[in-house]
């Protein structure tokens, strides 16, 4: 069952742990776009600095820019990683079943099937939003929770932000490499 050596690697016949690096470089763009719009939103730096917060135990005003950093572009790449298992894991039970309706739709040349692409965009931007916003934010955000609702607002646009990131860089960077 090597349906990601066709679906995620292009017609180089990569293997999972390739797609899976692809994946990670992928997260880690992702997050250096989606520190544009974050950097302009007014919560938009919280997000990293409650995740670091959350990782130390440390109030928001005491997390260091660096941990901060640190704890966002490793997320982002992680989430990219995420991605590329979740496509992978629909194509697997989509072929287990005997396929996914259109599931044969393929993006351009790069051999990445559309559905299980779409599957894993909804599902990265879901986990993170709903992980951050539901849970780290009101278990960790401290001094954060009395602004919860615009945390969240900048939030689910900075996740969707990535999420139409790495949704693109994925097809680009597997052509670019094959």
């Amino acid at each position: 069952m090597d349906s990601l050596v066709v679906a995620h690697a292009g017609e180089a016949s990569f293997g999972l742990g390739a797609a899976v690096g692809i994946g990670a470089f992928a997260g880690l763009l992702a997050t250096a776009l989606m520190n544009l719009p974050m950097q302009r939103l007014p919560e938009g730096s919280t997000p990293p600095f409650v995740a670091a917060g959350a990782l130390t135990g440390d109030e928001l005003t005491e997390v260091s820019e660096g941990l901060a950093s640190l704890v966002h572009y490793a997320a982002g790449t992680l989430a990219g990683i995420g991605f590329v298992l979740v496509a992978e894991g629909v194509e697997r039970v989509g072929a287990a079943r005997g396929g996914i309706p259109g599931g044969d739709i393929v993006l351009g040349g790069t051999g990445i099937r559309l559905v299980p692409h779409f599957v894993a965009a909804m599902a990265t931007f879901s986990v993170l939003f709903l992980f951050f916003g539901y849970v780290v934010l009101p278990l960790f955000g401290k001094e954060a929770r009395d602004r919860a609702r615009h945390v969240r607002n900048d939030w689910a646009i900075s996740a969707a932000v990535y999420t139409a990131a790495v949704t693109l860089l994925l097809p680009v960077l597997t052509v670019a490499i094959a």
